[in-house]
C-alpha cells in the first residue's frame, strides 16, 4: 500500500470546501515540528481556544496576544472597555461549558491542560485597537511561515465563518510580521493566570443556602436597583414597607401598565393610590381618575383635598354610566370631566368588582382603558373570590390581550390559567402555584404577618410603630330548638325538600329546550332562602311571605289561563334576592323578556309543581311565626355579648337588610350596653347618609382626628356588609358577625375594619355566632347540596358568577375553622403556600436580606454550573418530591427551570421547584451522598427545555392564537367580496391577537346576528369596526420570534439535589 502525498501546502484560506483555518494551522505545524508559534488575534472565544488546544498539543513554544477590536459604535469605548467586553463574553461562554461534567471535559478540561504546559504564554494588548490577525511560525530571526487572514481566534473564525487568509512562506515576510508580533509582545502584559481564573474561577465552599439564593437572584436579580431613589412622595406618609411597596408597584405598572395592589386589609392601600396620583399627576403632568364604590367616594375625595391633589373620582355606578362609555345611550349621563383618552392613570378601589366580565362596570372600564396607553392601579385585599378566572379577568384589564405577559415567557394568559385549573369544578384538581409567573409578575400581595415579620422596627413618618392589634377569634353559640324543639330540623327538612319549580318555567316547556340559567337561579333562590333561615328567623319569614304570594299570584294567572313572562319571574326573584350580591348579575340573566305564554305550551305537572311548593312555603311560614324577639335565643345571645363585650366601640355585621333592620327594632338602649348606635343598610342609605353615619361611629378615624360629630358620637354600629370593605374603622375594637360569613374573604373583609395600623388598641375581639353544633351541620349539608345542584347546572353551561369558592368537603372545613377560631382565616393569603405573588414577595424579601448582608456582589461573580446537595427533613423547608434542580439560561439569556424527580420525570413550574430547593439551614450533602447520575437528569431537563423553547420558536404555534369568535371577525374582515369598510385594516390588526371577554362578547352577538340572517356580513364588518373603536384596540406588536436551539446552547447558572430523608429507603432510577 503506497503512502499517501502529504496535503499541498495552503496559500488562500477561506474556510470554503473544506480549507479551513484549522486545516491550514494543522499543515503548517506537521511541516514545522520544531518551530515556535505566536498568535495575534483581536477576539478569542471558548471554540478558538479549545481548537487551539488540540492543534498545539505537543512541547513547543506558543505566545497567544490577545488584543481588542475596534468598538462597532464608532469607536465609542477605549481598547481597555472594549478587552472588558471581550473578557465577558469568554466569561459567558466558559458559564455554558461549564455544566453537564461531560462538557465541562470536553472543552474546559482540555483547555485546562493545555494551559497547564509552561511553553504556552498569554497576554493581552490594550495600547491600541488591535484588529491585525496573524499566525506565525518561527522568530524574528529564523521566520517561517506567516498566515495574514481576517479571522479570529474563535470556533467560527477558524472554521465556519467566510474569511480570507494569505499565507507566506517567504522568510522575509514571516521575519517582519514576527518582529511587528515581538513589539506588541513587550508592550504588553501577562494574562495567562488571569486566563485560567477566568475559565477556571474558584467559588469557594459552595453550600445549599447559596445555591438558593443564586436561584432567587436568578428570579429577582433585575429588581433589586436602589428603591425610592427617583419618586419622592410628599402628599402622604409612607412607612417603610408603603414605600417599598409603592416602588415594586410602580415598576410592575412601567413594565405592564398595571398592577394589582393586594397587600392585605387595614395596610393603608389608600395611601398607594394617593402616592400614585402624585406621582402621575404632580411629577408627571398626567390626569388621574379615580374609581371607587359609592360609599367610599366621598372619602376619596376627601383624602385628595387634604393631600392637595388633582384627580376625579366617581362611582362605579357612574363609570357604567358615562356617555363615552356605556355603549348604551340610554340612560348615559355625563360623569367624567374630560375625554377619555385624557386620563393616563386609573386607580380603582376594591378592584375586586371587577373580577366579573359580564357585568356592566367591566365593560365601562374595557373600553375606558382603550385608546391612548393608560396606567391601572388595582387595589383590593380579595382578588380571587370565587375562582382562579377572578384573578384573570382583572388582569385582562389592562393586559388588553391574551399574550401581553410574552416578553416574560408567558405566551398565553389564558393558557396558563386553564393549566391552573381555572376550569375544573372539583378543587383537587387546582394547580393554582401555576400562576406564580403570572401572580408575581402584575400583582404584590403582602399581608400582616408578612409585615410583621419583615418590618419589625418599622415606624411611620409621625414615629407612630408599624404594628398591627392582636386579633381574637371566638364563636358563640345559640340553639334556637332551645325556644321551639326540633324547629331548625323542620325548617331546614321544609326548604331541602322544596322544587323552585316557579323560577324554572323552561323546564316544563312541551316544546323548547331547559334554560340552564334558570336551574342556577333555582339554587339561588333555594340557598338564599338557607341562608336567611341561618341569619335570622324574621328575615327567613319576610322572604318566604314574599315567595308565597308570587306562588299565589302564579296561581291565580295559571287558572286564568296563562304563564306570566319572564319580566315577571325577574321581579319574583329579585324579591328573594334583591339585597344580595347577586342582583346585577340577576338582571343580565334573565334579560330577554319572551311573552306570557298559554298554559297549554306546559306540562300540566307544572302547576302541580308550585302548589306543592306553595304548601311547603306556608308550612315554613307557619313554623317561623312561633318564634319571636322576646323567645329568640339568638337575640339574648347578641344582647349578652354587647353587655359583657371589652370594647367600648363594637361593629355588628349581618348579611341582609332584614337582619339589620330586626335588630335595630328590637335592642333596646339597656341591650346595648348604653351604647348609641348607628344602623347603615346598603338599601336604606345613600352614600352621603352613610358617610354621616360612619363619621358618628368612628370620627377619628373615619372624618379627622379631633373631630366631634354634631349628632353626637355613636359606639355601636349595625349594618350590612355594605360597609365590610375600604372602611377604616380602627376605633372601634370589637367585630361580631351576628351571622355565618359564607365566604372566607367576608371574615377577612368584616374583621379587617378593625385589624389595622395605627389601631389605638393592643387587642381587638372578633366574634361569629353559629347555630348549635348539630343543627349548624345539618345547615352546611342542606347548603352542600344546593351547591351541587348548582353545579350540575353550571354542566349545561351556565356558571354562576356569584357561587362562592368554598365548595363541598370545603365548606365543611371552613365551617370547622371558623368555630375553632383559626386566626389563620383572618390572612387574606387563602391561596396554597409557595405559590402566587404572596410567596413572591416573601423570596424577593428573602434575596434582600443577602443584599443588606452585603452578599449579593459574591451571589452575582460566582461562575455558572456551581451546585450542592441537602436532604428534607421535618425542620427543613424543602417539600415535594426529591430529585435535581437545574436553573438555565441559553445562550440569548432566555432563563428555563426545571427538576428532574428520581423517575426521570421534568417539573417546570417555578413555585413548585422553590419549594423543593428551599434548603433552610440543611446541611450541605457529604460528596459519598451526591451519587445522583447528573448527566442522565441532565439530559431529560435539557431535552425538556429544548422542546419547550422550539416549540415556542415554532411560526406555526401563532396559526391558533385567537378564539373561535375572533376567528369568525378576521375571516370575515378578509373576505375579499365584503366592500371596503373604512377602519377595516386596522381592525383586522387589533383583532389578531386573543382580547377580553368583553370584545369576544359583542363578536358572538354579531356572528349571532349574521347566522340568523339578522344583518348582511357587510354589516357584520362595520359593526365590527365599531366594536374596535369602542374598544379602543390597536394593533400589538408582535412578539420577538425565537430562534430554534439545541441542548449544547443551554447553560447551567446552578443545580441542586434533593434527597429524601435518611431515614427513607426509596431508591432512585437515576442513581449510578
Amino acid at each position: 500500500m503506497t503512502d499517501l502525498p502529504p496535503p499541498p501546502q495552503p496559500e488562500i484560506v477561506d474556510n470554503q470546501h473544506g480549507n479551513s483555518h484549522v486545516a491550514a494551522l494543522k499543515i503548517l505545524l506537521a511541516e514545522k515540528p520544531d518551530e515556535p508559534v505566536a498568535i495575534a488575534t483581536g477576539y478569542v472565544n471558548l471554540g478558538g481556544l479549545h481548537q487551539l488546544a488540540t492543534v498545539v498539543n505537543d512541547q513547543r513554544g506558543l505566545r497567544l496576544l490577545i488584543g481588542a477590536q475596534p468598538d462597532p459604535a464608532l469607536g465609542a469605548r477605549l481598547p481597555l472597555d472594549t478587552f472588558q467586553v471581550a473578557v465577558e463574553s469568554l466569561r459567558a461562554e466558559r458559564d455554558i461549558a461549564r455544566f453537564p461534567p461531560s462538557r465541562l471535559a470536553s472543552q474546559l478540561g482540555d483547555i485546562s491542560d493545555w494551559l497547564d504546559n509552561p511553553h504556552i504564554e498569554v497576554r493581552r494588548y490594550v495600547g491600541r485597537f488591535l484588529h491585525g490577525k496573524a499566525y506565525l511560525l518561527g522568530t524574528a530571526a529564523l521566520g517561517r511561515v506567516a498566515m495574514v487572514t481576517s479571522a479570529n481566534l474563535t470556533g467560527a473564525g477558524l472554521n465556519s465563518n467566510l474569511e480570507l487568509g494569505m499565507v507566506h512562506y517567504q522568510p522575509s515576510y514571516a521575519r517582519a510580521a514576527i518582529t511587528w508580533f515581538d513589539q506588541l509582545w513587550d508592550a504588553s502584559a501577562d494574562f495567562t493566570s488571569d486566563l485560567r481564573s477566568l475559565l477556571f474561577p474558584d467559588p469557594g465552599l459552595i453550600d445549599p443556602q447559596t445555591v438558593y439564593q443564586r436561584a432567587l437572584l436568578e428570579l429577582y436579580g433585575h429588581e433589586l436597583a436602589p428603591d425610592a431613589a427617583d419618586h419622592p412622595i410628599g402628599s402622604v406618609q409612607l412607612a417603610d414597607f408603603q414605600r417599598q411597596g409603592f416602588e415594586r408597584a410602580l415598576a410592575i405598572v412601567e413594565r405592564h401598565h398595571g398592577v394589582i395592589y393586594a397587600d392585605g386589609v387595614g395596610t393603608g392601600k389608600t395611601e398607594i393610590g394617593l402616592a400614585f396620583i402624585e406621582e402621575y399627576a404632580v411629577r408627571r403632568g398626567h390626569t388621574a381618575l379615580v374609581i371607587a364604590p359609592a360609599q367610599l367616594k366621598e372619602n376619596w375625595e376627601s383624602r385628595i383635598s387634604e393631600a392637595r391633589l388633582p384627580a376625579q373620582v366617581i362611582s362605579f355606578h357612574q363609570l357604567a354610566s358615562d356617555e363615552q362609555l356605556s355603549g348604551e345611550q340610554g340612560n348615559a349621563r355625563r360623569h367624567l370631566h374630560n375625554l377619555r383618552d385624557t386620563y393616563r392613570l386609573v386607580v380603582i378601589d376594591e378592584a375586586h368588582a371587577f373580577r366579573n366580565p359580564d357585568n356592566s362596570w367591566y365593560r365601562a372600564l374595557e373600553r375606558l382603558l382603550g385608546g391612548e396607553r393608560k396606567d391601572l392601579v388595582m387595589l383590593t385585599a380579595t382578588p380571587i373570590n370565587n375562582g382562579l378566572w377572578d384573578l384573570y379577568h382583572l388582569v385582562m384589564t389592562f393586559a388588553r390581550h391574551d399574550r401581553a405577559l410574552a416578553s416574560i415567557g408567558i405566551p398565553s394568559l389564558r393558557d396558563v390559567f386553564v393549566a391552573a385549573g381555572a376550569n375544573e369544578r372539583d378543587p383537587g384538581h387546582l394547580s393554582p402555584e401555576v400562576l406564580f409567573p403570572v401572580a408575581y409578575a402584575v400583582s404584590l400581595r403582602r399581608d400582616r404577618r408578612f409585615i410583621e415579620e419583615h418590618f419589625p422596627d418599622a415606624t411611620f413618618a409621625d414615629g407612630t410603630p408599624v404594628r398591627f392589634p392582636t386579633p381574637h377569634m371566638t364563636t358563640k353559640r345559640y340553639d334556637l330548638d332551645a325556644a321551639h324543639p326540633n324547629l331548625v330540623v323542620d325548617v331546614a327538612t321544609l326548604i331541602g325538600e322544596l322544587k323552585m319549580a316557579r323560577y324554572q318555567p323552561s323546564g316544563y316547556l312541551l316544546d323548547g329546550d331547559e334554560d340552564a340559567t334558570e336551574h342556577t337561579l333555582a339554587g339561588l333562590l333555594l340557598s338564599g332562602v338557607l341562608k336567611r333561615f341561618e341569619s335570622c328567623w324574621w328575615a327567613c319569614l319576610n322572604t318566604v311571605d314574599r315567595m308565597v304570594e308570587v306562588h299565589r299570584v302564579f296561581l291565580t294567572a295559571w287558572d286564568s289561563g296563562s304563564v306570566p313572562s319572564k319580566a315577571v319571574l325577574r321581579e319574583a326573584a329579585k324579591a328573594v334576592l334583591g339585597d344580595t350580591d347577586v342582583g346585577g348579575w340577576l338582571e343580565a340573566a334573565l334579560e330577554a323578556d319572551p311573552e306570557s305564554l298559554p298554559v297549554s305550551a306546559y306540562n300540566p305537572a307544572y302547576r302541580s309543581d308550585v302548589a306543592d311548593d306553595l304548601a311547603l312555603l306556608e308550612r315554613i311560614d307557619q313554623l317561623l311565626r312561633l318564634l319571636d324577639a322576646a323567645s329568640d335565643p339568638k337575640l339574648a345571645l347578641l344582647r349578652n355579648l354587647l353587655a359583657t363585650s371589652p370594647a367600648d366601640k363594637v361593629a355588628v355585621f349581618a348579611t341582609f337588610g332584614d337582619t339589620a333592620r330586626y335588630l335595630d327594632d328590637n335592642l333596646a338602649p339597656g341591650d346595648v350596653g348604653g351604647r348609641e348606635r348607628v344602623v347603615i343598610i346598603g338599601a336604606d342609605t345613600d352614600p352621603d347618609s352613610r358617610a354621616n353615619l360612619l363619621g358618628r361611629f368612628c370620627p377619628e378615624s373615619v372624618v379627622r382626628p379631633g373631630y366631634q360629630p354634631p349628632d353626637g358620637e355613636a359606639d355601636l354600629l349595625i349594618s350590612t356588609d355594605v360597609v365590610s370593605e375600604g372602611q377604616n374603622l380602627q376605633q372601634a375594637q370589637a367585630v361580631i358577625s351576628y351571622d355565618m360569613p359564607w365566604n372566607p374573604q367576608r371574615v377577612v373583609q368584616r374583621n379587617g375594619r378593625v385589624i389595622r395600623l395605627k389601631s389605638p388598641h393592643d387587642d381587638v375581639y372578633l366574634t361569629t355566632m353559629l347555630p348549635e353544633e348539630g343543627d349548624l351541620e345539618l345547615v352546611l349539608q342542606l347548603e352542600t347540596a344546593i351547591r351541587r345542584k348548582l353545579k350540575a347546572a353550571a354542566v349545561y353551561g351556565m356558571e354562576s358568577p356569584v357561587l362562592e369558592e368554598v365548595i363541598d368537603a370545603e365548606l365543611h372545613s371552613y365551617a370547622d375553622r371558623l368555630t375553632s377560631g383559626d386566626t389563620s382565616l383572618l390572612a387574606e393569603d387563602n391561596e396554597p403556600a409557595h405559590t402566587g405573588a404572596f410567596s413572591g414577595e416573601r423570596l424577593r424579601a428573602d434575596l434582600l436580606r443577602a443584599v443588606a448582608e452585603g452578599s449579593i456582589d459574591r451571589l452575582r461573580a460566582l461562575p455558572w454550573g456551581i451546585g450542592a446537595g441537602f436532604r428534607q427533613g421535618p425542620t427543613i423547608p424543602s417539600f415535594g418530591d426529591p430529585g435535581v434542580f437545574f436553573a438555565c439560561r441559553t445562550k440569548c439569556g432566555y432563563r428555563y427551570w426545571r427538576f428532574v424527580e428520581a423517575d426521570l420525570t421534568p417539573v417546570a413550574n417555578d413555585a413548585d421547584l422553590l419549594a423543593r430547593i428551599e434548603p433552610g439551614d440543611a446541611p450541605a450533602l457529604p460528596v459519598e451522598d451526591m451519587s445522583l447520575n447528573l448527566e442522565e437528569a441532565w439530559s431529560v431537563a435539557a431535552g425538556s427545555i429544548v422542546e419547550e423553547h422550539n416549540r415556542r420558536a415554532d411560526p406555526r404555534t401563532d396559526d391558533d392564537s385567537v378564539g373561535p369568535m375572533q376567528r369568525f371577525a378576521l375571516d370575515l374582515l378578509r373576505d375579499p367580496e365584503i366592500p371596503i369598510v373604512s377602519g377595516m385594516d386596522e381592525a383586522e390588526l387589533a383583532l389578531s391577537v386573543e382580547r377580553g371577554q368583553g370584545v369576544r362578547q359583542s363578536i358572538s352577538r354579531i356572528r349571532a346576528a349574521v347566522l340568523d340572517d339578522q344583518i348582511s356580513r357587510s354589516t357584520a364588518a362595520q359593526q365590527l369596526v365599531q366594536v374596535v373603536r369602542d374598544f379602543g384596540l390597536r394593533e400589538v406588536e408582535a412578539p420577538l420570534q425565537l430562534d430554534p436551539i439545541t441542548a449544547d446552547e443551554v447553560g447551567v447558572v446552578c443545580w441542586m439535589i434533593v434527597r429524601p430523608q435518611a431515614a427513607a429507603s426509596a431508591s432512585s432510577t437515576t442513581s449510578s
